[in-house]
């Protein structure tokens, strides 16, 4: 019997094969999908993570800037007396130690140069505080003078300053609602899209100006747009170099406390009660200026009582100048009948004693009778157009301007500054200015700062994310306030900061 036929096998075709290559490729591109998008998010995370570190970096300085600053052991001891141009404190300072590079954080505290620096290459900045004491506060500028046209006299005198925008800051501030000539008060703003009223009142902040009409934001803050002092590209107005426009010249936070430099509070020196003043006076200052200051409060100056003049009421005759004491002498009645009195002149007309006693009366001694006085601006600090736009303003010569900018102390200097300078009484000593010059500017000037500006910037030794933090610091009374705090990450790190 015939077996049955067999069929011939066929060969077995690769769709197999090809079916489970494509399969293992689309896994593989999948896996290799899904690998990048894990490492996509892994590194958004760990920069979302770094760029929050670096930001940390950069408040933890402007704390740091804060302990220094409020402490005057800190001041002392950290800075040497020298906040504006200090390396060693402000440079590179390690908050996250680590050995990778890009894991150890820093921070470095800079500020951009002023109107009256020169830029280096290797100098584009400094390591350093700014001082807003050397600025011009508006609110206190207005306040004192907003009906007198100090004010007025004083501003005009800024660069690129107008007849009208001075008016209608003026009007902006004061509380007057009658607008001046070429000013504006809400009729004005009231007509704006979108429209708003005029503010009446002080200033929140410099950019606040903004509003007033006429203020334009190259005016204001000049063609500086990141804020660091340095002309990048695109900066350029055609001038060739950096400008701050009127933030380099104004503010509105400086503050000054009626205090010694020792923190305690100043003598009122009119003082209506004389024993009181005494007694004070005789702790705290040289016995004989003690003495002279005593006996001018009692018969008051030779020039106005004459010879044989009797004691004044006992409330006492008012010193209405500090500097009325430097030169000037009293008359003391005889208690004998038909005697010749007594002429006691100040212990001050000596040069070498008026050294010595001067800064010790400015410090201790005020004739303001209240806790603050109004912002004065710090003559060691201020831009020159400031110290020009404020003597011009109260008639004091451009010789004397000179005179104080040639003889002021260096904010780059390495030395421990001079005692002098701690005090006004440098611009009779050192700048030959007169105390008839000085009693002119004594409501306008002081040699001491509480308030100053900084930059912080965080960032990594090994690069990658940085952050810059504006912040404005107030000092005053050894009780540091951040008075002012502004974000500035956006507009980049500003500052190459080197190898540290």
């Amino acid at each position: 019997m015939r077996s049955k036929a067999q069929h011939p096998i066929q060969s077995r075709k690769a769709v197999i094969l090809l079916a489970v290559l494509v399969v293992v490729v689309l896994l593989t591109l999948a896996a290799y999908q899904y690998v990048e998008l894990v490492t996509a998010e892994y590194r958004a995370a760990d920069s979302y993570t770094r760029s929050g570190q670096a930001k940390a970096y950069a408040a933890s300085g402007v704390h740091y800037v804060a302990a220094i600053v409020g402490n005057s052991t800190n001041f002392t001891n950290v800075l040497s007396g020298n906040p504006y141009d200090n390396p060693g404190a402000f440079q590179g300072i390690v908050v996250a130690p680590s050995d990778q590079p890009n894991r150890q954080g820093r921070f470095s505290i800079v500020s951009p140069l002023g109107p009256d620096d020169s830029a280096t290459t290797t100098n584009p900045f400094r390591y350093g505080l700014s001082d807003e004491s050397g600025k011009i506060n508006l609110n206190a500028l207005v306040k004192q003078h907003a009906n007198d046209g100090k004010a007025h006299d004083i501003l005009i005198n800024l660069p690129n300053m107008t007849e009208e925008i001075v008016n209608c800051i003026l009007d902006w501030i004061d509380t007057n609602e009658t607008p001046r000539s070429s000013g504006a008060k809400s009729d004005y703003y009231s007509t704006l899209n979108p429209p708003y009223r005029c503010k009446s009142g002080p200033l929140d902040t410099p950019e606040e100006l903004l509003l007033v009409k006429g203020i334009t934001p190259p005016l204001l803050l000049g063609n500086d747009f990141n804020r660091n002092g340095i002309l990048d590209p695109g900066e350029d107005d055609g001038m060739g170099v950096a400008n701050q426009g009127w933030s380099a010249y104004v503010t509105v936070y400086s503050r000054e406390l009626n205090l010694a430099s020792d923190g305690t509070p100043r003598i009122y020196i009119n003082d209506p009660d004389l024993n009181t003043l005494s007694n004070n006076l005789q702790a705290a200052l040289d016995p004989g200026l003690a003495n002279y200051i005593m006996m001018y409060r009692r018969y008051g100056p030779s020039s106005t009582s004459g010879p044989g003049s009797t004691p004044t009421s006992p409330r006492g005759t008012p010193v209405s100048s500090l500097f009325d004491l430097v030169n000037s002498s009293v008359t003391i009645p005889s208690d004998t009948p038909r005697a010749l009195p007594t002429i006691l002149r100040s212990p001050m007309q000596d040069p070498g004693a008026l050294r010595q006693l001067l800064p010790t009366l400015l410090d201790k001694t005020t004739r303001v009778n209240s806790s603050e006085i109004p912002a004065r601006i710090n003559v060691n600090t201020a831009p020159s157009a400031v110290l020009s736009a404020v003597l011009s303003g109260l008639q004091v010569s451009d010789t004397d301007a000179q005179s104080i900018i040639a003889h002021r102390p260096s904010m780059t200097s390495a030395d421990t500054p001079d005692p002098i300078f701690q005090t006004p009484a440098w611009l009779i000593t050192e700048a030959n200015l007169t105390p008839a010059t000085l009693k002119t500017l004594e409501n306008y000037v002081t040699a001491s700062s509480g308030v100053y500006r900084i930059q912080s910037i965080g960032y990594f030794d090994g690069g990658g994310p940085s952050a810059r933090i504006e912040a404005v610091i107030d000092a005053n009374n050894q009780r540091p306030r951040i008075v002012s705090w502004r974000d500035l990450t956006e507009l980049g790190k500003g500052f190459e900061l080197g190898s540290r």
